[in-house]
Formats: C-alpha cells, structure tokens, sequence
C-alpha cells in the first residue's frame, strides 16, 4: 500500500511554474551574493526558505565556498554530501521541466536546460571535492563526475551554437532581401533623382551577427562519442560534439542582447555555463603533476587557456553570481598563477592578450566588483593582490590588516595566509611570525608549512641579533628552533591523490639535512642553516617580483654569508652555494642587473654537472632554477637597446625547452606552472613578430 500512496503522490506533485522557478533561481542567486558580500546569516537564512533545486544548489556552493577556502577535510565532506542531493534534485527537475508545459521555455534552449547546468555544476563542485578528499578512489570516481560536467556543459554550448547559427542564417535572408530592395531602390533612383533610404543599419547588424554566429560554432570541445555517458544521449534534443577549431574570438565585443540574450533565466544559462567551461578549461591547460596529466588524458580532457579566458571575461560581464565567480577566477588566475610568473607578454599588444595580463581590464574589472560588493572581503583582499602584483607591499599590508575580520572563518584564514605571505615579502621579521602563527590557529590545511615559515622568520631575528644583543638572540634562536622542528611530525595530515603536499616533502628533507649536519658538526639546530629558509620562501612564492627596490636590497643583504654562524662550511658546500647564487640571481635580475645575474649563475651553477646537485637531501632544485633563471634573463634582454631581440628570444626558448625536460626533481610542480606560461608566451612573441 504504502508504493500505492507513493505513486499517487507523485502523479498529484505540483507542476512547475515558469514564473515561481525563476523567483526561487533570483532568491538563490542574492543570497549567494549576500554571501560574497561577507553576510553569511543572511544568504544562510535565504537558502534554508524553499526546497527547489536551485535551493539545494544554492546550499551546495556555499559549502562548496567555504570547503575550497579553508579546504579542510571536513568541510570537503560537507560539502560533497550536500552537493549530492543537490545532483540528484537537478537531474530529477530538469526530466520534469522537458514534460511539463508551464515549465520555463526557452527560444534558445531545449527545456529543462537550466537545471541541467545546475545538474553540471553541482557534479563538477562534487568532482573538486572528491579530488581534493586525499583518497585516489574518491579522486577517481570525481574525475568520471568531471567528465560529465565536461560533456554536458560542451553540450549546452552547443545547444547555443546552433540557435546563432540558425539566427544568422536567418538574418543572411533579411540581408539578402535588403539589397534586393537596395537594388531596387537604386534603379528607381536611376529613373526619378529620388535619393533611396539608408540600408547601412540593417546591413551592419546582419553582418556583425553572423561573425559572432561563424565564431561560436568554431567554440567547440573535442569529440568524446566512444566514452559518451548514457545518461547524455538519453537527453532529448542535445547536439552531437564537433571537432574543436581554433578561432580568434572577438565575442567579448558583442552585447548579448543583440544575440536575444536578455531573459533573466537564458542569462543564467548562457553565464553559467561559460563560467563552468572557462575555468576547466584554463585549469585543464595549467596542469603539469603526470598522475593528473595521465588522467586527463585517459579520460580526454584538453585545455585551452586563450579560450578559457575568454569565456570567463564573457561570463564576467553580467550582473549576477556567476559574474562574481567569474570575476574571482579572472582575478585570482592573474594576481596569483600569472602574477606568479616571469616570462610575460611584452609587446604593444599586450594589455589584450587575455591569456597573458591585461592589467588595465582587471583594474576595470576589480573596481566594478568593489562598486558592486562593497562589503565583501573576497574582493578587498585581490585589491591586496593587485598592490602586490605593482610592488606596492606596503598598500597590501593595509588592505590585508584592516580585512581580517569576515564573518566567514575560511576568508579570515585565507585572508591571513595572504597577509603571511606579503609580511615575509616585505621582511617583517615580527610580523610575519605572528601571521604564520595565526594561519596555524585559522587553518588545518599545512600545518608544517605554517611552522616553517614561523620558524624562519624567528631565525632572521635571531641573525640580526646575534651579534649585537645575544641575549635578546638566544630568545628568538630558541623559538627558531622549536618551530623548526614542530613541522615535520605534522606533514602527512593532508594529501591530494594519496601524495604528501610538496612543501611537506621539501620541509621534512630539508630539517633532516639541517639535523644531520648539527650533528655532524656538534652545533645547535640553528647554527647549522645556511642560507636564509625565509628567502628560500620568498622566492619559491613568487616573492621578488612582487619587491620594490628597497625590499630587493634588504633581500640582497640578509642572502649574504656574514649573516650565518659557520659562513667557512657553507662558503665550501656546493648545495648551499647554489642556492645562494640562485636567489642571489633572482633579487639581481628584479632590480634590471642582468649581467651580475648571469656570472653569478654560470660560476656558481652552471659551470657544474647536473649529476653533482643529486644526492641525499640535496637541493636538487636549483639547476633547472638556474637555467630558469637564465630564461628570465634573456626574455629581459631582448627589448633592451643594442640587442639582437630575435637571438634573445631564441635563447629564453632555449633554456625554458631545457629547464622543461629536466628529471624529477623537488617542488618541480610549481615551476612547471612558469615554464608552461613561458613558453606560451615565447610562442605567442614569436607568432607576433615572425621569428
């Protein structure tokens, strides 16, 4: 009986109402933004009011928002199980919107396509999550859910492509009559001296519609019809995938109101979906780790920066939460993966090469978003960013100090690991500690990290104390000491695909090698480092860039040997040497000394084997960092007056193709992120000026 009651039940269930789903996605829709505006009670109360899939889409992201930004295993666990329902009452929503009538209907999309894209984000949310949880059969099952997402979002983007096609055809007909009666027009003119009525208009509008037509159709994903899910070709109406072209696409121009983009629900789905397929897209085209790189190949994934870019500055565009989203990318994609880069588009087309930095549009774009959510945190701190990306560190201490205080605890956290980060670029020794400190108290994400940027930072005031008040000294070597060893027994707590973090491996090796040597020399932990750990930090952070000239001094300072307490051992060690000369090189070649860069780099690097830098707990980093470096510098050098600009450019490739075949070495991820936009780079200079 009770089956009975359920089947009544649910052929008796309310039918779906245009009117009221779109008042439930723009109830769903401020509350998120209520939500980025740092008013979590608010957008919290709002998400609990109704039960829609947009409801429990809503509450998904939220937990989503806050798993990604604090990106403890708990919250991932939260968030993967509310964005499972939210999977399930999407799909089982956009099966009801395809029958019933008085369901929102689209002149641009089939039926129910508004919640299948909610049904794509919410497995691609769930996706991150599975990734991120540490265990490889969950990263698994979330590469399969990151495949559907794929598909059905290439799927919604060619469900538009068709209707511009069709819509240019359309308007190539209304084109074609015009001239006919233009022609018309212009014979009676022939017979009566009576001047004919403009046609300019119609034409320029019919033509500017079907460029924008030609270029979405060429906008496509590759194929995957062999590993096609089921449920995608149970979907009526959807078109099959197409074979990517390239395309110099010049959407960003057109207003999507001249493309009949202009109903709340039909903005949603076209913003959506470019939101979602632009950061795959760019994230795809970004990895480097080979188990990552394997995956998306077995399973067909390609990425594409330019295209990703683009689609995410389109989405940006609206007034809406996936153009706050957007927007975050955009900018956290520019101030922090680009921002973190060297090698950068030079040339006077620069400022609109969206896979580059286009600083004067992310100024715009900042400003706008500031305009819009005065309130909220997100956005002052990439204000910080943008400072920091100018080497303004001083104006980013300011916006990061007065933005501590979100009623979100994931923004404090995050807010305050940027704060860390920007106190050690600046070399507030005391600052930086008690950042470092507090990251540890907000966060659960890196412990061991968080104890080794403190204790590095109490060695630096132990340095410049030593000599001068060694009372005062041994206070700081002692904290030096215990935050040092603190680390290593909490690396391990956290783990992508079942691998320790990086910076967990490269910590642990690096304490035993400074133990090991204690030992060896009979001296305290302390006494045994040699070149500063903290500046090792703030170059493996993208530090120098981001220096003014008085912080690249002081740099220069604290890296010489004066400052370490057995400078006779370490001047001897190729290893410590090394290093020296590396960052050496870096704070040289930020303040335009290129040439004292080169020599120091060739004499105290290169003139070695690469074999002499392996070994055990060996830096092994710094040789494919040397040959980064000299990448750098002839990138630098080739706009500079009296050089040759091509065998600049030539040699920077050079020693990039050199630095990107190297083996294995520690902490090789992050610089794979820089060889692989400098290359692009390279690439795109090369094309520009025909090299």
């Amino acid at each position: 009986m009770s089956r009975w009651f359920k089947a009544a039940a649910k052929s008796h269930a309310p039918a779906m109402v245009a009117e009221e789903e779109d008042r439930h996605l723009q109830q769903v829709e401020h509350a998120l933004l209520q939500l980025l505006n740092d008013d979590i009670a608010e957008a919290d109360k709002i998400l609990k009011q109704q039960d829609s899939s947009y409801h429990h889409l809503g509450r998904g992201i939220s937990s989503f928002i806050a798993s990604m930004l604090g990106v403890e295993k708990e919250l991932l666990k939260d968030a993967a199980a509310t964005l499972q329902v939210a999977e399930t009452k999407t799909w089982e929503d956009m099966k009801k919107a395809q029958k019933e009538p008085t369901a929102f209907q689209s002149h641009i999309y089939p039926p129910g396509t508004e919640y299948l894209l909610c049904f794509a984000i919410s497995q691609l949310t769930s996706a991150i999550c599975a990734v991120l949880s540490g265990s490889v059969t969950e990263a698994v099952k979330g590469f399969y859910k990151l495949r559907k997402s794929y598909l059905t979002l290439d799927s919604i983007m060619e469900i538009e492509s068709n209707y511009l096609k069709k819509r240019a055809a359309s308007r190539r007909g209304s084109l074609a009559s015009s001239r006919q009666d233009a022609a018309g027009l212009a014979a009676n003119h022939l017979a009566t001296n009576t001047p004919p009525a403009s046609s300019h208009g119609t034409s320029n509008r019919a033509t500017g519609e079907l460029n924008t037509a030609d270029e979405k159709a060429s906008l496509r994903a590759p194929s995957m019809h062999s590993n096609e899910d089921p449920e995608l070709h149970a979907m009526p109406d959807l078109a099959p995938l197409n074979i990517a072209t390239r395309v110099e696409s010049k959407l960003l121009e057109i207003d999507p109101a001249s493309v009949g983009i202009t109903n709340h629900t039909d903005v949603f789905i076209h913003s959506g979906t470019r939101l979602c397929y632009g950061i795959l897209l760019v994230v795809f085209s970004m990895i480097e780790n080979p188990i990552f790189s394997k995956i998306l190949y077995i399973v067909g994934f390609q990425g594409d920066r330019e295209r990703g870019t683009r689609y995410l500055w389109q989405a940006a565009r609206f007034d809406n939460f996936n153009s706050a989203i957007a927007g975050i990318a955009l900018l956290g994609y520019y101030n922090g993966l680009v921002g973190f880069c060297d090698i950068l588009p030079t040339d006077a087309g620069a400022a609109d090469d969206l896979s580059g930095y286009p600083r004067a549009k992310c100024n715009v774009l900042l400003a706008d978003m500031r305009k819009r959510y005065p309130e909220s945190k997100l956005w002052k701190m990439e204000e910080a960013r943008m400072h920091s990306y100018n080497r303004n560190l001083e104006a980013a201490v300011k916006i990061l100090g007065d933005n501590s205080d979100s009623n979100m605890k994931q923004i404090a956290s995050i807010n305050m690991f940027e704060m860390s980060l920007t106190a050690m670029y600046i070399l507030d020794y005391e600052l930086c500690a008690k950042c470092w400190i507090q990251c540890a108290e907000l966060s659960t994400w890196s412990p061991t990290l968080y104890a080794y940027m403190t204790g590095g930072a109490y060695l630096e005031l132990y340095r410049d104390l030593r000599k001068s008040d060694p009372k005062v000294a041994a206070v700081h070597k002692e904290k030096a000491t215990e935050y040092f060893r603190k680390g290593p027994p909490m690396a391990g707590k956290q783990k992508v695909m079942s691998k320790q973090l990086p910076f967990d491996l490269y910590i642990t090796r690096k304490i035993q090698k400074w133990e090991e040597r204690a030992k060896a020399w009979n001296v305290d932990l302390a006494d045994a480092i040699g070149v500063s750990p903290l500046l090792e930090m703030v170059y493996f952070w993208g530090g120098p860039k981001k220096q003014g000239p008085v912080q690249l001094q002081k740099s220069l300072e604290i890296v010489e040997w004066e400052r370490a307490t057995h400078l006779e051992k370490f001047e001897k060690d190729l290893d410590e040497t090394a290093i020296h000369a590396v960052l050496k090189a870096a704070f040289l070649k930020n303040l335009g000394k290129y040439d004292e860069a080169r020599d120091i780099l060739k004499r105290e690097v290169l003139n070695h084997d690469r074999h002499e830098f392996k070994g055990h707990l060996k830096d092994d980093w710094t040789c494919p960092s040397a040959h980064y470096e000299m990448a750098c510098l002839a990138w630098n050098e080739k706009d500079l007056e009296g050089m040759d600009s091509k065998a600049k450019v030539l040699e920077c490739q050079e020693w990039l193709e050199k630095t990107q075949k190297w083996d294995q070495y520690i902490l090789d991820t992050r610089m794979s992120v820089k060889i692989t936009t400098s290359l692009l780079t390279v690439k795109r200079h090369k094309k520009i000026t025909g090299i």
